[in-house]
């Protein structure tokens, strides 16, 4: 990239980020300055390296900052625009696509995989039991597919060495010839990151492309994402430099310090990462998609996606805790609809739509094991949105997500 180039896309992306902080809600009276001390005292702690937290309320930013550091020994200053990897985020974004693909007629969610994927027909389960059917692209998104789970053996395959290099079309055959189901499709809840690399690869057929491309063309191009990629080599030139990535571990040094993570290979272009782990995205980046979400389908005055896919997006799937489309079901109305949904990341990110508070929320960071400070972060921001009337009430907060 050419010294003009980085100094145009600098700017660029100092003018769209100027562009969404601009005229927060005249009806914004909160009190942010909890939040601030608490990210402060996190900071200065060792809780987090740093960060950045965007807050908007019916539809308007109200909070955006950035907060300590993107790499706590060069000094880097942590902005609201910093790009990072957003870890688990990236299942309900490629999720997005998914229906997106669906709604033009590229293919049936709620069909067996098996007609996109025929290496998955002689599927069997670990005790070589035949799979009575196979699971459909809904059951993969929504943890329920049967397959092999991110807590059993060989369930972090992103971690092992045996796909590096290789197209996604070659590992999803490996898992279909070497990784047996652990239960019947549709009969048991197990988060696997596994199944979501399988509807990528179900998408990669119906779409024909590679997963990375057909996501920027159908999730990150219209929705104006112009700093949302799936993480490899080419994307890295375009984003630049990155946050360091941070652990926090029990044995940490006594002065509170973090410790880095260790570092993760940079996949060359059209080779396997986790489908639902590795996607790069920013605060305002994010803020354009919950904001689609929250418009029912709109972005920017035009439809993205109808509002009845929307819906059936958000729907809560039978056994699972996730909508369709991947998010987290945080908070059900007593009708049983879903009225806060949202989704966390390893990599110490969070983000969730209240639809009944009309909230939106987003967390960035690069430090893992973070989970009671993202805790504490959400009671404070229900707090700061919490009228004195409604503190009386004991349904006043969604449900902690984990």
């Amino acid at each position: 990239m050419t010294l003009f180039a980085r100094a145009k896309r600098t700017m660029i992306r100092f003018l769209f980020v100027a562009v969404l902080l601009i005229a927060p809600s005249a009806t914004a009276a909160q009190d942010f300055s909890p939040i601030r001390h608490f990210l402060k005292k996190a900071v200065d702690e060792g809780t987090v390296a740093g960060g950045s937290i965007l807050v908007l309320q019916r539809g308007k930013v109200v909070f955006g900052e950035g907060f300590g550091y993107a790499d706590q020994k060069s000094k880097t200053i942590f902005q609201l625009d910093t790009p990072v990897v957003i870890a688990s985020i990236s299942k309900p974004l490629l999720g997005t696509a998914a229906f997106r693909l669906a709604e033009n007629g590229k293919f049936d969610l709620s069909r067996p995989i098996t007609d996109y994927l025929p290496e998955f027909e002689s599927s069997v389960l670990e005790s070589g039991v035949k799979l009575e059917r196979a699971p459909t692209t809904l059951e993969l998104f929504t943890h329920t597919s049967g397959m092999r789970h991110d807590e059993a053996d060989g369930g972090r395959p992103w971690f092992e060495s045996w796909p590096l290099g290789k197209p996604l079309d070659q590992v999803v055959t490996h898992f279909a010839d070497e990784f047996p189901f652990k239960a019947q499709p549709g009969t048991r809840y197990a988060y696997s990151g596994i199944g979501t690399d399988v509807a990528a690869r179900v998408m990669e057929v119906v779409a024909k492309r590679n997963r990375n491309d057909l996501f920027v063309a159908e999730v990150a191009k219209p929705l104006g994402m112009n700093h949302t990629f799936y993480r490899d080599a080419e994307s890295i030139k375009l984003i630049g430099p990155m946050p360091t990535r941070y652990e926090r571990a029990k044995d940490r040094d006594k002065d509170g310090t973090l410790r880095v993570s260790r570092k993760r290979p940079l996949p060359k272009p059209n080779t396997y990462s986790a489908s639902g782990g590795t996607i790069i995205s920013t605060a305002p980046d994010l803020a354009h998609w919950l904001l689609m979400i929250r418009n029912q389908g709109q972005h920017d005055g035009k439809a993205y996606l109808a509002p009845k896919a929307v819906a059936e997006m958000l729907a809560p799937y039978p056994g699972s805790q996730n909508a369709k489309g991947g998010l987290m079901i945080r908070k059900k109305n007593h009708k049983g609809k879903p009225i806060v949904v949202g989704h966390t990341g390893s990599s110490g990110t969070d983000c969730w739509v209240d639809f009944d508070k009309d909230l939106i929320v987003i967390l960035l960071t690069q430090t893992e094991e973070i989970r009671e400070f993202r805790l504490e972060l959400q009671d404070l921001v229900y707090e700061t949105f919490t009228s004195p009337e409604e503190s009386q009430s004991s349904d006043v907060r969604t449900k902690r997500a984990p």
